[in-house]
């Protein structure tokens, strides 16, 4: 199982060489960003909005956080992407070789999921200690608060790429895109289910914003979900272990069925 996890690892070789720029632009992006929102134009932009009542300083706060959310993101999404291991395996007809190998589908199976999650946990290592870089250099946000950023990233990733492998095996070779599309659609579908009155209450928000006072403007901001990702990211690591569980049984289920895919 070994060597299906490093030549899993090798087809994402070209996705590795842009995660190691990604780190480095990321690195000194955000440093740049953050020293410009405590002293810099950013920090003058902010006090302007402030003193013309255009936002409030939390909506200040929460701006700035969300940027910061995006830089931790991207070294997590740029790894990890199986999609790219399928169409290799296809492309080489690994699948024809791979029953012969003494390794059982089981291990064969479970040798995607280690290889993704591996990834991840470098990815997010490398946040982290970007992190704490960040939170030695501005107040804008805690320590605390970035790893709980990181792990709901890292948590999201995890649930789009388990869902990722599942479509892979259940449509087949050639059909790696809709799999990433399926994938998008049934997180964003069970989203929308799970908070259906707090899509629906902001959707009321954003039709009404045009009649809401230039003062009260910053009420139309929906926060929460910022929120939920600094300080409930357990919820999201625990959903993230019962999607790759499922995720994993049922793609057992599919590969017992249609032998040779794997």
């Amino acid at each position: 199982m070994k060597g299906l996890i490093i030549k899993d690892i090798m087809c994402l070789k070209k996705q590795l060489k842009i995660f190691t720029y990604v780190i480095g632009c990321v690195l000194i992006v955000s440093v740049m960003y953050v020293l410009s929102a405590r002293f810099g134009n950013l920090a003058l932009a902010g006090k302007g909005m402030l003193i013309s009542n255009d936002l409030t300083l939390t909506d200040i706060r929460n701006l700035g956080t969300l940027f910061l959310v995006l830089f931790m993101i991207l070294p997590i999404a740029c790894v990890g992407d199986m999609i790219n291991v399928f169409d290799a395996d296809g492309k080489a007809g690994f699948y024809r070789l791979a029953g012969s190998l003494p390794v059982s589908l089981k291990k064969r199976l479970l040798s995607k999921y280690i290889t993704v999650y591996i990834l991840f946990g470098v990815g997010a290592s490398i946040d982290i200690l970007i992190a704490f870089l960040l939170s030695c250099l501005t107040d804008l946000i805690s320590f605390g608060e970035f790893l709980g950023i990181i792990m709901s990233s890292a948590s999201i990733m995890s649930i789009y790429s388990a869902l990722v492998i599942f479509f892979c095996l259940l449509l087949g070779y050639g059909k790696e895109q809709y799999a990433q599309i399926f994938s998008l659609i049934t997180m964003a579908a069970v989203f929308i289910l799970v908070k259906f009155d707090a899509v629906k209450e902001h959707l009321k928000t954003l039709v009404n914003s045009s009649s809401i006072p230039e003062e009260n403007m910053s009420n139309t901001f929906n926060w929460r979900m910022l929120d939920f990702i600094k300080e409930k990211f357990w919820i999201l690591v625990f959903i993230a272990v019962v999607t790759s569980l499922l995720s994993y049984f049922t793609s057992l289920i599919i590969v017992k069925r249609k032998r040779g895919i794997i």
